[in-house]
């Protein structure tokens, strides 16, 4: 690709003089596209040329994923939508989107969050991992065209998933959520609040589009951003609603263990049970911070 990317623009102008098509490359690991501004036949001799190419290098090139397709019907690439249409002014543009199939995946992974067999999970995780997953997301996208709309979009789904989670694992009806729950456009519990995606503003790249080749340099450093995770942490507890309950029980036992009185920190603690948890009628009433039943507590705070 270097003998047609590395032209001048002088030897580039002669090139469509004569009738024939300017190259620009860009790569990512094993992920690269190729802009033609020629015919379509010539974007079939490049695509031959490539597979000829890479043969030698005995990789191979597979001609079925490999597609040719015009700019105006846009493709994707590093999991974004570029496409060229016509601006308000009517002129060209060439736009960088989200694609449908990434904001449909993301709240699939939300709405996997936020399902109900997942009531018993603490808030504060909860809180924590779907803040992980929206940032994530919205830091990669937030240089795309329309990423604020898309956003405030995102933002409605996430709100009412949080909010129906939240019904379900306290038994309190939607405006009760709101009262109790509900802070900002948003729901905070004790210590975390959960970040919407609108509050992830849009950015434009400032810097040249132009950066050297790491692989023909010998020191370079560049800056890239990182595609979303396929794998995601939603929250999962071995021990569900802990995390809610062990800011509660330092607070009542004076952040001092309970056994050997010495002080005590969220990460040199942890909360265990005084009774065996099977000594309990209800396995739930082994987690309650009161007394059940006037026995001693449940919980206590170990160093």
């Amino acid at each position: 690709m270097e003998k047609y990317t590395g032209l001048s623009n002088y030897e580039r102008s002669k090139r469509r003089q004569r009738g024939e098509a300017n190259f620009l490359y860009a790569r990512y690991a094993d992920d690269f596209v190729v802009l033609c501004n020629g015919t379509k036949a010539q974007a079939e001799a490049m695509k031959e040329e490539l597979f000829s190419f890479l043969g030698t290098l005995r990789l191979r090139l597979s001609k079925e994923k490999t597609a040719i397709t015009h700019i105006n019907d846009g493709f994707k690439f590093l999991g974004f939508w570029i496409r060229r249409s016509l601006t308000s002014k009517g002129r060209k543009a060439t736009k960088v989107l989200i694609p449908e199939e990434a904001k449909r995946k993301i709240l699939e992974r939300i709405k996997h969050c936020t399902k109900p067999s997942t009531y018993q999970e603490s808030v504060d995780t909860k809180i924590l991992s779907l803040n992980r997953i929206i940032g994530g997301w919205c830091r990669y996208y937030q240089y795309t065209g329309k990423a604020s709309s898309d956003f405030h979009k995102m933002r409605n789904k996430v709100y009412w998933y949080m909010a129906h989670w939240l019904g379900r694992k306290y038994q309190l009806s939607i405006p009760q959520v709101l009262m109790k729950y509900g802070k900002e456009n948003t729901f905070a519990a004790a210590y975390r609040r959960l970040l919407m995606p609108d509050e992830y503003p849009t950015k434009i790249y400032r810097k040249s589009a132009r950066k050297p080749n790491p692989y023909t340099m010998r020191e370079v450093l560049l800056e890239r951003e990182t595609l979303p995770s396929s794998t995601y942490w939603a929250g999962y507890e071995e021990r569900p609603g802990m995390a809610d309950l062990k800011p509660l029980v330092r607070e009542r036992d004076g952040d001092r263990c309970q056994i050997c009185e010495q002080p005590v920190t969220t990460d040199t603690s942890e909360v265990d049970h005084i009774r065996a948890v099977r000594r309990f009628k209800r396995p739930v009433d082994a987690n309650e911070l009161e007394p059940v039943m006037n026995y001693e507590p449940s919980l206590r705070q170990n160093v």
